[in-house]
């Protein structure tokens, strides 16, 4: 963008007043000079006349001048800002066309992009906590999209639940999870509390989906208590995953050698996605409770938890029901 040029003050041409008296001052003066010759009063007065006239001519041309001169520099200054203008709208213009481009050819559904955008433009700036909290999604969707465009790592402080449903619905071929008995009942005490919680709810009945959409679900539960086997709602719940048509397999980590020493949370979606969450120290009868959660994208991290995933479920006893055990779906 060029240099913004200085406005140019007004000419200030002199006044009639002053115009007439300096045309009658050089014309007396004349006509006072030219009266100690021998001339004919007829050319003193007309040489006066002459004179006097020049010099109002003079004047006019040369207020004139000045008031060319200043429209001029009016017209560069405009002739400057209307080419800042013309060229800061066409890099909108450039800008605009750019991002539509990218909109067009991308992978993803453009209509539901381009929503986004028009939705976007009807939040309003009162009340203040409107725009905080539409501000602030914009910027968590635009962080996450930009890390699953890199094919990074995306973190999240805590538990997420809408990426987890969200995962689950999606997943097209394979899901695939390990399940650790001190993340699932939140560190200890009878009750494994994940299942028996909304989000578990939830995220239970959304693999039953997948299992119908013809997904191939498995879990390999780690036996990391030693009185997980006897807890009922344990059994319970590993007996309806079963009746889902989940491959249930089950690992007492203290039993099998060769296992991995170190085993966590892991869920993998078609292979391609690892979700994983950390978990915080809690109360024996607290729920589980999450420090934070983690996606990873790359293809090296994800094929280690798919490694990761493969040795322990092969070295995993697959789950058999109780004899004479009735099918109970009211979990």
């Amino acid at each position: 963008m060029s240099q913004p040029l200085v406005e140019p003050h007004p000419p200030r041409g002199s006044s009639v007043l002053t115009k007439a008296i300096s045309t009658a001052a050089v014309g007396a003066l004349t006509f006072f000079v030219t009266n100690n010759f021998d001339e004919d009063k007829i050319w003193q007065i007309t040489l006066s006349v002459l004179l006097g006239s020049v010099t109002l001519v003079v004047q006019f041309i040369w207020d004139f001048d000045k008031r060319v001169q200043y429209m001029e520099q009016r017209q560069l200054r405009h002739y400057a800002s209307m080419n800042d203008l013309v060229q800061e709208g066409f890099s909108k213009i450039s800008e605009a066309t750019e991002l539509f481009g990218l909109v067009e050819h991308s992978v993803l559904h453009t209509d539901q992009i381009t929503q986004l955008v028009r939705y976007a433009t009807r939040i309003k700036a009162e009340p203040q906590l409107f725009y905080d909290i539409g501000q602030s999604e914009i910027n968590r969707v635009a962080r996450f999209l930009k890390e699953l465009g890199d094919g990074s790592m995306v973190f999240y402080d805590g538990e997420d639940r809408d990426l987890l449903l969200g995962l689950t619905r999606n997943v097209q071929k394979s899901l695939s999870a390990v399940s650790l008995g001190m993340v699932d009942s939140g560190g200890g005490g009878g009750s494994y509390s994940f299942w028996l919680s909304d989000l578990g709810r939830r995220y239970l009945y959304h693999q039953g989906e997948a299992v119908e959409r013809g997904v191939k679900v498995r879990r390999v539960f780690i036996l990391d208590r030693s009185d997980l086997l006897a807890d009922p709602n344990f059994g319970r719940m590993c007996a309806l995953q079963h009746d889902m048509n989940i491959e249930v397999r089950l690992l007492d980590p203290s039993k099998v050698a060769g296992t991995p020493q170190q085993m966590f949370d892991v869920i993998l979606f078609d292979e391609a996605i690892s979700y994983e969450v950390t978990s915080a120290s809690a109360l024996p009868e607290d729920r589980p409770t999450f420090l934070n959660t983690r996606l990873a994208l790359h293809d090296e991290a994800v094929g280690q938890r798919v490694r990761h995933f493969s040795a322990l479920w092969d070295s995993a006893t697959p789950y058999v029901p109780p004899e004479g055990r009735k099918n109970d779906r009211d979990y």
